[in-house]
């Protein structure tokens, strides 16, 4: 979720400056240490198509005290370069989200000491060339606007019936850090992690994930919006699979009954292990085969033509008794 730096940074006051000295190992003075304001996150909808709640936002106030904020998600302590001090939800009732909500920010307030090595961070934010960030944290709750379903076949900003699917954001977990980036935008729940130093593949599809996974030449990273997409596509097939299986269970049978009558001799045990390491395509080729040795089998005289052959000779010899 992307955020800004407010104007006013630089400004302290007793109270922050108490704040600030609980996570420093000495007493700070005011002239010792600069101050900014940001807003990490609110709850409209992002371009990954995702938002927070009011009350996730609330939640994450507390879980955001205390983080560190960080360069490009970098994370180590290189990129370390303020820490927040302070955090609440400020209102907006008169303004509204694009979902028709009442529009929250969760902002905080940070500091970076005053020092040689920080002076050009410090410019850099004054001047405003440091001012997008964005956050990194984890939520328990991910719902589909669309069903309310925390897992469905819903894409992320497809529309249904007139309406923009959104991920709802709720229960947050975990606050890891904020960061400033040149492009801000939502950052999946969780940390992602690279092994080794070779680019990592993107992967946006279940076929993408088979073939890098086949190869093992490179890292694989998952974005909200492709392990979304593979959610659903492994739902699809979970589907497509289950009708399988039921169809494959009915062809064995056909075969177990078919056999009886073209094969006894074969026994129902030995079918059984025969069918069983069979594809779909033999079993097919095997039913028909045992279909064509039991019509072979079976008599070609209706089977009720012999009961009405028996019932006309008895009716031809009972002649004879008439009176």
């Amino acid at each position: 979720m992307n955020g800004v730096i407010e104007k006013g940074a630089g400004k302290i006051d007793g109270d922050a400056l108490e704040r600030i000295n609980r996570y420093t190992r000495r007493p700070y003075k005011a002239e010792e240490v600069y101050t900014f304001s940001v807003v990490l996150c609110d709850n409209e909808v992002d371009r990954d198509y995702e938002c927070f709640t009011r009350d996730a936002l609330g939640k994450l106030a507390v879980l955001f005290e205390g983080k560190t904020g960080l360069l490009d998600h970098e994370h180590t302590s290189r990129g370390q370069s303020a820490r927040i001090y302070a955090a609440r939800v400020k209102d907006f009732p008169e303004k509204r989200t694009s979902r028709g909500e009442s529009y929250a920010q969760l902002t905080a307030e940070a500091y970076v000491p005053r020092n040689a090595e920080t002076a050009a961070f410090i410019e850099s934010i004054e001047s405003g060339i440091r001012k997008e960030v964005s956050v990194g944290c984890a939520v328990a709750k991910r719902t589909c606007s669309v069903c309310g379903a925390e897992h469905c076949a819903h894409q992320r900003g497809r529309l249904y019936d007139g309406e923009r699917c959104v991920r709802i954001l709720d229960e947050p977990t975990d606050a890891y850090e904020f960061s400033f980036v040149a492009v801000p935008a939502q950052r999946a729940a969780g940390v992602v992690k690279r092994f080794s130093g070779m680019p990592a593949v993107q992967i946006d599809s279940f076929g993408a994930l088979l073939k890098a996974l086949e190869t093992g030449d490179a890292p694989v990273t998952l974005d909200t919006a492709a392990l979304d997409g593979l959610r659903a596509e492994l739902q699809a097939l979970e589907k497509r699979a289950a009708c399988g299986d039921r169809y494959r269970e009915a062809l064995c049978a056909r075969i177990r009954k078919l056999s009886a009558v073209a094969q006894p001799e074969l026994g129902a045990g030995l079918t059984a292990a025969i069918v069983k390491g069979l594809s779909i395509g033999e079993l097919e080729e095997m039913a028909q085969a045992l279909q064509r040795m039991a019509d072979a089998k079976m008599p070609v005289t209706p089977q009720l033509a012999g009961r009405s052959l028996e019932k006309t000779e008895q009716a031809a010899d009972d002649r004879a008794f008439y009176i």
